[in-house]
């Protein structure tokens, strides 16, 4: 487990997230259970296991239940302070504030991807052209050195650490 990141994320999203949208922010902030449709992402990318031969034609797969990626809480163990994720409604601008901080493994990198896309997309400061915000940060946990995480023009600038593990990843 020595190999574990803190993930930090903060910023505002806009009013017009749909109920579906919202049901998975929600579960992936452990503000709720999973939905059934996951319109984020969540679900895609995740591992298969073969229940056989995995070259025999007939074998069927297994495929890994979507897990959410800020419901962690209580004490970091490698990361230290506390894990926490908070989705709450904003009055002015009206939307949705997000603050995250976690321990997110590399086997998740894909779901940081996929969620940080979207955040990207759905940010209240999507189309600011060409004004960076910072959003949050990724660290090694062995480490004191950041890789900021910063929006700009809707995207969130993924780091080098996680385009690294996700060497695949197609873009929404």
């Amino acid at each position: 487990m020595g190999d574990l990141y803190e993930l930090t994320l903060s910023l505002d999203l806009s009013a017009d997230l749909t109920g579906d949208e919202l049901a998975e922010l929600r579960w992936h902030t452990g503000q709720g259970p999973r939905p059934e449709r996951l319109p984020i992402g969540s679900d895609h990318y995740l591992e298969a296991y073969p229940l056989g031969d995995p070259d025999d034609p007939a074998c069927e797969w297994d495929t890994a239940e979507p897990e959410p990626l800020l419901a962690g809480r209580g004490a970091g163990w490698q990361v230290g302070g506390a894990l926490v994720a908070e989705l709450v409604g904003r009055k002015n601008p009206d939307g949705w504030a997000l603050t995250a901080r976690q321990a997110v493994h590399p086997d998740s990198f894909y779901l940081v991807r996929t969620l940080l896309g979207w955040l990207g997309r759905r940010s209240l400061h999507a189309g600011t052209g060409g004004v960076e915000f910072f959003v949050g940060y990724l660290r090694f946990c062995e480490s004191v050195e950041i890789a900021p995480l910063v929006l700009l023009d809707g995207r969130i600038r993924v780091p080098a650490e996680v385009e690294a593990h996700t060497p695949y990843w197609e873009g929404p």
